[in-house]
């Protein structure tokens, strides 16, 4: 029988999502693996490769930007895993970068221990081949992204923060996307430069599909993330 006839989608990221696999990770009566609980300060950069060792890293706690060749390619938050799979998409391990953008707390485990443990339970296999599902999907919506004009992509970059980050304000019927993330970082992860950037913003603004405070703070209406 196939994978797809005894397993549904939906029963996959129920059963084998990112926090319980690292309940796994860190579940010491079999297969003890070595793990670090370490945190960084904003603008540290974490190495995901060191003395020839591939390291996985799960987000307790803050924010990391993913970068290739000093792009930021995608932003990684709370009970997420970092390098267990991202790092599929550049094999030059010198181009691939994570930097914290808020102070961020994380648990660092060896990728080697970390597959090796996972493969060694009956279904193990399946948190890892989800995690690389959930990676391709992202590609691809990022290269259909790459298709749109400025103004759309800088709207789904935002609708895609609010959601993923943002804080709920004016009664819960509106997401402010955290001031960590600068006009700067926002036009590296859309792909364009600040000036195109600023006139997507006003553009947004213009057309009611957004709200820039005095604060320079962005504000979207929940309903613009459905």
């Amino acid at each position: 029988m196939g994978q797809n006839n005894l397993y549904s989608r939906k029963m996959i990221k129920r059963e084998f999502n990112q926090p319980k696999l690292f309940k796994l990770l860190i579940e010491d009566t079999f297969f003890n693996i070595e793990k670090i609980n370490m945190s960084f300060k904003k603008n540290t950069t974490i190495p995901l490769y060191q003395d020839d060792t591939e390291y996985v890293y799960y987000i307790c706690n803050g924010i990391a930007s993913v970068s290739i060749a000093d792009e930021v390619f995608e932003f990684k938050g709370p009970y997420e895993f970092i390098g267990l799979s991202d790092s599929m998409i550049n094999t030059n391990s010198e181009d691939f970068k994570i930097t914290t953008i808020a102070e961020t707390i994380i648990w660092r485990f060896i990728k080697s221990d970390v597959i090796a443990k996972i493969m060694s339970t009956q279904e193990g296999y399946l948190f890892h081949y989800l995690s690389m599902l959930d990676q391709y999907s992202f590609f691809t919506k990022k290269l259909m992204t790459m298709k749109k004009t400025h103004k759309e992509r800088v709207f789904i970059a935002l609708q895609e923060l609010g959601e993923k980050f943002g804080s709920l304000v004016n009664h819960g019927n509106y997401v402010k996307i955290p001031p960590v993330f600068t006009r700067n970082l926002i036009a590296q992860y859309v792909g364009i430069g600040l000036t195109k950037l600023s006139d997507s913003l006003l553009t947004l603004q213009e057309e009611n599909l957004i709200q820039v405070t005095s604060k320079r703070e962005i504000i979207l209406e929940i309903k613009s993330l459905m």
